[in-house]
């Protein structure tokens, strides 16, 4: 019968456990709810920075048409063009989707009038036919700068001009570059004429404008606006040309015929660092928005002045064309962040585990605490589930307590407007907290007979087939390509970190067996009691094992993954710059010949790009796409000694050699190069046929295998982009790489590096050199752009997805080793009771209290240092068991999956700091074992 007394008295000694595990209630819950909405929050900063840069290079989304003119030219109001693109556009982001469309700014039009040839007074003839010139209006963008003037004014409204003729309209105002000014001769104030199909118009030139600085955006979008271009005509060539005009001048050519219209809009993009756009949930609403918009009939929404249809300028906008770069970058970013999240759930699953192998171990002390009360309740004829039960009870308090605490500090931690992340990790967790009390008394319960044997070797045995299944099946089944936890990839390091704790368990006895031995030799009975005691509570330390092996091998890992994922980064801005301070990539044509006179620049290489087709002479098969790259070898061994790829070209013979001249007439050129290793194997000391852009019919013959590691050279970076393509990839250097073409759509790239000892090399100078190579060239393909390794890194290295897996393990690594802590004072505590008794039996004998202390800190030294070596085995071997099931290269984007690394730094640090907690811990428990009495502990007559 349970009386008042027993109830209290069972209070007293069952509340130390009920606190323990409603603080495990509170991390099982706040740590599960609160950490997504803050990886959100960094995934969304991560997607704006790529979605930022992928805008320096052109708008991510564009739409375009191009209008069917009136046959009645109705009258156009003025100012009606810049009204009807506003429109449009408009439109357009309206078509987008509400989510979409939270995300597009204010769309940019611009409109350009077919070519027309340029006749009147001072306008030249080049090739013997007049040029061909277009009107062109863009609506102003800040965000890019303005147009700046040199000389003149910029175009506006058309004046009448009392001088002209009657009936004659008046001109429409113009501007041209610095470039189309020099080239045609033409002067401000000078008046000429425009003749197209169906229109024609009298221009006036009012201005000037450099190209050289201000509306990067705007050269971009009219390359023909900085300087003319020669291109084929019907007979000869003809140069052709852009004008600026102003709205009001498209409007009046608009009018005076029968003109389509090239109509284009760009949708700058620019997702909320904070929004909802990053989530899984985010992202594939914004994907399936931007299919609906790409087949979408926007013109329908124009407007509805003529039957529904849309209509600009007078003129009828029949369809609008979209035109979408976001979605690969959306891709790309799902890819990054579904292995992002994955990580962070092998860290949190990892860190649950440990939090409920602590409450089994807290149970077990409460077990200990009411043993005596248990077996009297016993006695008296309780049954072990009735017990069981009033546990659960006891226990769902304090976990219901405890999950409630829990979820009101992840609620005042999460910003406002987000949501909690998912609580099933966290119920699953409590509800084997729940269950720990009673499934510790159920299993700690006396037996009318003791455990067979085999019911360890049954256990153990199944552990291992449990986690030799889970990684078959992780290795077997690859990284997974979705998003969210990956079960598997969580679960299996558990198994084999509870593998490996059965592992250490069946050996630490013969070994502590095998010290005893030793220390028998010894002076003192210190070590020896030590050590026998260490052996005697083997069994008992199982858990503390397990919970120390855990920690200290997620942490190891957790560190190893963060080096990883640094050093990939690292590498990959050593890609994208060749491996050089900077570099300057674009077509060959267009890099700068020499640097070596800017100051700082010590070394340069050139690595040309090509691609063509390749034709075996010996079978015919032929390899469309390859990809050649062509570099001076020895530049490289002197700018970057450590190159392999440097290394193989050079050693390969016959890789320098001149150009030999082959076939019947003696006019074919015979190139050597090096092969990638799959070609180099199938047409060992083969020669194929290269059929390229830029050049003749050309011979190339392989004279060897490039080395894996030099088909990771950063030197090719630059030019191969994202990586080695599959197909065909040759190598040439010396003579040979001279002979390859400079193909306009291919890149090359100018590596720069500063002389050995010399100082890092000054950016603003370079660029300075460089001024003509990097301004707007009005010519089509890629531009010579300046790439920094310091810029390239630092942008890779604060992305928000890299620094929420580091930070994930950071967190749950400092938290499991305080857990870990806290599972080793438990087991102090659980044979607290019996060392105190030997220590007292010792002291009557008389021990010091130095010696005491020594015994108290050599005791768990076993369990600690097994314990630091099982986790750090298995912190070490994880990456490599689980192989294919952890990728890293969509989190890092480096163009190949990055081998793992060690970070031996973090992995000492982590020893150090478990080997400080657990002396100290057990320092602590010998301070307060001196303040006990002998008579508390040691009965007379008492034997031991």
């Amino acid at each position: 019968m349970l009386t008042l007394r027993l109830i209290r008295r069972e209070a007293r000694i069952a509340w130390p456990v009920a606190a323990g595990l409603a603080l495990l209630s509170v991390l099982l819950t706040a740590i599960p709810l609160s950490w997504p909405p803050r990886f959100d929050r960094l995934a969304a900063g991560a997607l704006a920075d790529r979605v930022a840069r992928a805008q320096l290079s052109g708008p991510l989304i564009t739409a375009t048409s191009t209008t069917v003119p009136l046959p009645s030219r109705p009258r156009i109001a003025p100012g009606a063009l810049d009204r009807d693109l506003d429109r449009a556009g408009h439109a357009v982001r309206a078509a987008a989707g509400p989510r979409l469309a939270a995300a597009l700014g204010t769309p940019k039009g611009r409109v350009s009038a077919p070519s027309a040839a340029a006749e009147g007074p001072g306008v030249p003839t080049p090739y013997g036919r007049p040029p061909g010139l277009s009107l062109v209006h863009a609506q102003p963008d800040d965000a890019h700068g303005p147009v700046e003037y040199v000389q003149g004014r910029a175009p506006r409204q058309p004046a009448p001009d009392p001088t002209a003729p009657p009936g004659q309209p008046p001109a429409v105002e113009v501007a041209v570059s610095e470039t189309t000014r020099d080239r045609l001769g033409l002067t401000t104030g000078q008046r000429f004429g425009l003749a197209g199909t169906g229109w024609s118009t009298p221009v006036l030139l009012v201005g000037v404008f450099r190209t050289d600085h201000g509306a990067d955006r705007l050269w971009q979008q009219f390359p023909m606006l900085v300087a003319p271009w020669t291109v084929p005509a019907e007979t000869g060539q003809q140069l052709v040309g852009q004008l600026l005009t102003s709205a009001e001048g498209i409007e009046q050519v608009a009018g005076r015929g029968t003109v389509p219209l090239e109509l284009a809009w760009d949708l700058p993009v620019a997702t909320d660092r904070s929004g909802p756009a990053a989530t899984a949930t985010g992202t594939a609403e914004l994907r399936a928005a931007l299919a609906g918009l790409r087949a979408a009939d926007t013109a329908q929404r124009c407007g509805d002045e003529t039957g529904g249809l849309c209509t600009l300028a007078g003129q009828i906008v029949p369809k609008i064309a979209v035109t979408d770069r976001l979605t690969p970058e959306l891709d790309a970013y799902a890819a990054q962040r579904g292995r992002a999240q994955q990580l962070q759930g092998f860290a949190l699953v990892g860190l649950l585990a440990v939090v409920v192998a602590t409450a089994v171990a807290t149970a077990r002390l409460g077990a200990r605490r009411r043993a005596g009360a248990f077996a009297l309740q016993l006695s008296r004829g309780a049954g072990t589930a009735g017990i069981a039960g009033r546990l659960l009870a006891e226990a769902a308090v304090a976990v219901g307590a405890g999950a409630a605490a829990g979820w009101a500090i992840a609620r005042a931690t999460t910003p406002q407007g987000t949501a909690l992340g998912s609580a099933l990790p966290a119920a699953v967790a409590a509800l084997l907290v729940w269950c720990a009390p009673a499934a510790t008394l159920l299993t700690t319960a006396p037996r009318t007979r003791p455990p067979a044997r085999s019911r360890r070797l049954v256990l153990e045995a199944l552990a291992l087939l449990l986690a030799a299944g889970a990684l078959t099946a992780l290795r077997t089944r690859g990284a997974l390509a979705g998003s969210g936890l990956d079960l598997p990839l969580a679960l299996t390091p558990v198994l084999l970190a509870l593998v490996a704790a059965l592992v250490l368990l069946r050996l630490l006895p013969p070994l502590l067996r095998r010290a005893a031995h030793w220390a028998r030799r010894s002076r003192g009975p210190v070590l020896l009691v030590a050590l026998a005691q260490a052996g005697r509570h083997t069994g008992t330390a199982a858990l503390a094992l397990l919970v120390l092996t855990l920690a200290m091998g997620y942490g190891v890992f957790g560190a190893g993954i963060s080096r990883t994922v640094t050093d990939s980064r690292a590498r990959s801005a050593d890609w994208r710059t060749g491996g050089a301070p900077l570099a300057l990539v674009g077509p060959r044509d267009r890099l700068p010949e020499d640097l070596s006179h800017v100051p700082t620049v010590g070394h340069q290489v050139t690595v040309t790009g090509a691609s063509g087709e390749l034709t075996s002479q010996d079978d015919g098969t032929t390899f469309p796409g390859a990809q050649l790259v062509g570099l001076d070898a020895a530049a490289l061994s002197a700018a970057r000694p450590s190159s392999p790829l440097a290394r193989a070209l050079l050693a390969a013979d016959g890789a320098d050699a001149p150009v030999r001249q082959t076939g019947e007439n003696g006019t074919e050129p015979l190139l050597t190069a090096l092969a990638d290793p799959a070609l180099a194997a199938r047409f060992p000391d083969g020669t194929f046929e290269l059929s390229a852009l830029g050049t003749s019919r050309v011979l190339v013959h392989v004279i060897g295998a490039l080395p894996e590691d030099a088909l990771h050279d950063p030197a090719l970076g630059p030019v191969l982009g994202n990586g080695p393509r599959p197909g065909a990839l040759l190598l040439f250097t010396g003579p040979s790489a001279q002979r390859l073409p400079a193909q306009p759509g291919h890149p090359s790239a100018l590596l720069l590096h500063p002389a050995a000892g010399a100082p890092p090399l000054d950016r603003a100078a370079v660029r300075t050199a460089a001024t003509p190579q990097l301004a707007p060239t009005g010519r089509t393909g890629p531009r010579v752009e300046l790439l920094d390794h310091a810029a390239e890194f630092e942008a890779l290295r604060t992305d928000g997805l890299v620094r929420s897996v580091q930070l994930a393990f950071q967190v749950t690594t400092a938290l499991a080793l305080l857990l870990a802590l806290g599972a080793f004072v438990l087991d102090l505590l659980l044979s607290a009771t019996e060392r105190a008794r030997v220590t007292s039996y010792l002291r009557t004998l008389g021990l010091t209290g130095r010696s005491v202390l020594a015994l108290q800190l050599l005791h768990p030294l076993p369990l600690l240092l097994t314990a630091a070596a099982g986790g750090t085995a298995l912190g070490l071997l994880l990456p490599g068991a689980l192989g294919p099931g952890l990728r890293l290269q969509a989190l890092t984007g480096a163009p190949f999956e990055p081998a793992a690394h060690t970070d031996w730094t973090t992995t000492t640090a982590l020893g150090l700091a478990l080997t400080v907690l657990v002396t100290a811990a057990g320092a602590l428990e010998t301070a307060i074992a001196r303040r006990r009495a002998l008579g508390a502990v040691l009965r007379l007559g008492e034997a031991l």
